[in-house]
């Protein structure tokens, strides 16, 4: 045999006599645990008593991590006792509350005074009257469906309307049209009539009819105000932090609007616009 004959036969030959590596990469992605969603209290308020496709899913820490404890809160149904009247200028008081207190985490960046949100210690926000029921007077400027958030599992979930919040400007009268003067209300996707859509709710907005929203007191850690009448890069508008999240009950005004008002929930606003 040739040298070069036996060269070849030799390298083919011990090749095979390596052991081969697996041509599958390891995966260092955490598995996504799924979790029911459980309340701290034996009758939540949910605005449903059907469940929904991401109750069975996704917990109330959402995706856990930084944000638990804020998606905690914001996935809260145990609100009790008779919904306290909150108006836009309690809302103005309570971001000015907040930002008088350098002992509150909040915003999306840290600065000289403070650091970034969120907020892993809710006491001093629950002093303030986070988690109080409350329940808001206003119009609807514009209803948009979220995407995937922390609160409600992230991609962890199907990217699908039914599984995200449907995010609410809700403003002091119906000529506003910028959304800084207003405050945020959302619908989570637990427990969350099929009337409820942002489809729905944007009819609202087009009819400058006035809404009445009934929910859980929140403020928004993660994210910082307008400020001079404009939002910042990367938040959304409105001039305090502090939300109604989630919404319990959704009302609408039928008559006498200028004074105690004739409200019917949603749904049935929905129900009786479709006949």
């Amino acid at each position: 045999m040739r040298p070069w004959c036996l060269f070849v036969l030799l390298t083919v030959l011990c090749a095979a006599a390596l052991p081969q590596q697996s041509k599958k990469k390891s995966s260092h992605h955490t598995t996504f645990k799924k979790q029911p969603l459980t309340q701290t209290c034996d009758n939540p308020s949910f605005p449903s008593p059907d469940t929904t496709p991401p109750d069975s899913v996704c917990g109330v820490s959402g995706s856990g991590g930084a944000e638990a404890t804020q998606n905690a809160a914001k996935n809260d149904f145990c609100s009790t006792g008779d919904p306290q009247p909150i108006t836009f200028e309690d809302f103005k008081n309570l971001q000015t509350h907040v930002a008088d207190d350098p002992n509150i985490n909040w915003g999306d960046k840290d600065t000289s005074t403070r650091k970034k949100g969120p907020a892993t210690d809710r006491t001093p926000l629950e002093q303030l009257g986070e988690g109080n029921l409350v329940v808001l007077r206003g119009f609807v400027l514009i209803a948009r469906q979220e995407g995937a958030e922390s609160v409600n599992c992230g991609k962890s979930v199907p990217d699908q309307p039914a599984y995200h919040d449907i995010h609410i400007s809700v403003v002091p009268s119906a000529t506003e049209t910028n959304e800084c003067n207003g405050v945020v209300v959302e619908m989570s996707p637990h427990h969350r009539p099929a009337q409820w859509t942002a489809e729905n709710v944007e009819k609202l907005a087009t009819s400058h009819t006035p809404v009445r929203v009934t929910g859980h007191l929140f403020f928004d850690s993660s994210h910082v105000p307008c400020s001079g009448g404009e939002g910042a890069p990367g938040n959304p508008k409105r001039f305090s932090l502090w939300e109604i999240h989630p919404i319990y009950q959704f009302e609408v005004c039928t008559a006498n609007c200028d004074g105690d008002g004739a409200w019917v929930t949603l749904a049935d606003w929905t129900r009786n616009k479709a006949q």
